[in-house]
């Protein structure tokens, strides 16, 4: 007679985007909470600045040679190295793989320091695409308030703050590029946009909505 069993799950990559105090890590743990509590194993990866540019950057001689290209190829290979190793293994044992901030962070800072978003696009087509992107929606002011509340109010942290706060208007639209369409990214994805006003409770809804489809069903029916 026809009989059940376990099929491994599905590994899954959910990638969470957008600006500095958006709240990208805090649903992040919500989500792995709830997966957890359904039996999912979860892992949690980062996306850091790369160590290789500011290895160059702080030396006087790299700072010769460090343009925005080569700071964008220098950032893809070490990223290339950090997914084989805290992203793939972890998709083909069936994890679900949360990712705060992935391969569209690194595209818009690319091209929020001048170069062609098509470009800096192809450059990331090797990352594993995301099943899902929640994008976190806040305003540049917002992001800048979070980033100068530990800086002394002087001079040069105003100065500093000009220069960034270009820098956050220059995110935030490559940001809405790689949301207006399939082919403004590395690879079209499914993307969930999350109203900036609606509270923690609202937020975690819509993700855990978004994301309850993706988890499929781990049995399957085998005949004896």
């Amino acid at each position: 007679m026809p009989r059940t069993r376990s099929r491994p799950p599905r590994g899954l990559l959910i990638a969470a985007e957008g600006l500095d105090g958006s709240g990208k890590s805090a649903g992040l743990d919500a989500l792995g909470r709830w997966l957890e509590r359904k039996g999912r194993r979860t892992h949690l990866v980062t996306w850091e600045p790369s160590r290789l540019v500011a290895r160059a950057a702080g030396a006087p001689r790299g700072r010769q040679v460090l343009t925005p290209r080569v700071a964008a190829l220098l950032g893809a290979a070490e990223a290339a190295g950090r997914i084989a190793l805290d992203v793939r293994p972890q998709l083909a044992r069936g994890d679900v793989v949360l990712a705060d901030r992935y391969a569209w962070t690194a595209v818009a800072r690319d091209v929020a320091r001048g170069l062609d978003p098509a470009w800096a696009a192809a450059l990331y087509r090797f990352c594993p695409p995301p099943d899902l992107v929640v994008f976190h929606r806040q305003e540049p002011a917002m992001a800048m308030a979070r980033a100068l509340a530990t800086r002394p109010d002087s001079v040069a942290a105003a100065s500093v703050a000009g220069a960034y706060g270009e820098f956050l208007d220059g995110l935030l639209a490559a940001f809405d590029v790689l949301l207006a369409g399939p082919g403004a990214g590395p690879w079209p994805v499914r993307v969930l946009v999350l109203d900036p006003g609606s509270g923690p409770e609202a937020r975690s809804v819509a993700v855990r909505s978004a994301v309850r489809p993706l988890l499929g069903d781990t049995l399957v029916r085998v005949v004896a």
